[in-house]
């Protein structure tokens, strides 16, 4: 099978560039305080429990068999 070759002039890719660095970046959240900082971290830590379930439930679904215990 061939390979796909795109021939860019540098006009192009200059253009990319400066359409990319032209858009606008998104308003990041930073914590103000403590209490916020405390509830993103718990809502962190939620999601990763979360996650971990999900995880502990696919590998010990006997149907699936993620678990290797075949």
């Amino acid at each position: 099978m061939g390979t796909i070759t795109y021939m860019w002039s540098d006009a192009m890719v200059d253009n990319i560039a400066r359409k990319v660095a032209e858009e606008p970046m998104e308003d990041l959240f930073i914590p103000t305080s403590e209490e916020e900082f405390l509830a993103d971290l718990a809502a962190d830590e939620m999601r990763y429990h979360r996650y971990c379930l999900e995880q502990q439930e696919m590998y010990g679904d006997p149907y699936m068999n993620w678990s290797g215990l075949r």
